[in-house]
């Protein structure tokens, strides 16, 4: 039976998430979002697995979230490089989506001084729009995303995080 050591693990094994992506989105003076302009090399390692060419595209096609924006420009290239292959890990391309569209929301919040959350409820698919096609295809059969955003902002206590942040920090922790 051989068992690799954990070094060679991570020297030999497959890896995720290895994107270089450059993002913009457009806004009207309302903060309404109006398109997005994303551009993504997605490295693809020595040689491909099974499912790495998959990974750019299902993430390409998930970039709009949960928010009615509606254009986008989106290009994907793949490279091949000295690094392990690339292959699915926990979501397949929709933790990258994620990450660059919810970055790129609390990016433009912050330029525009508008709550994230406020731009968030403000964008979101409308439940009245249900069902909706996003302009890469994908179809949100249902859905209630500020709803579901407040109520778990409530579940959370969000209103209360500062004052646990501050308690924290009193006691030599961060949180955040």
């Amino acid at each position: 039976k051989w068992i690799a050591e954990r070094t060679e693990h991570f020297l030999a094994d497959a890896q995720g998430r290895d994107n270089l992506t450059t993002a913009r989105i457009a806004l009207d003076e309302k903060g309404r979002f109006l398109a997005l302009d994303i551009e993504t090399v997605a490295d693809m390692g020595s040689y491909l697995s099974t499912f790495a060419p998959y990974i750019p595209f299902i993430g390409a096609a998930m970039l709009p979230g949960v928010y009615d924006i509606p254009a986008c420009y989106i290009r994907v290239r793949a490279a091949y490089t000295n690094t392990v292959p690339v292959d699915a890990y926990r979501g397949a391309g929709r933790p990258e989506a994620a990450y660059v569209i919810e970055r790129m929301v609390d990016a433009a919040a912050h330029d525009l001084g508008i709550a994230p959350d406020e731009l968030r409820r403000r964008n979101s698919i409308k439940p009245e729009a249900i069902p909706y096609e996003t302009p890469t295809g994908k179809i949100y059969g249902t859905g209630e995303f500020a709803g579901h955003m407040k109520r778990a902002q409530e579940v959370a206590n969000w209103q209360g995080f500062e004052a646990r942040a501050a308690k924290a920090k009193e006691q030599g922790k961060l949180r955040g």
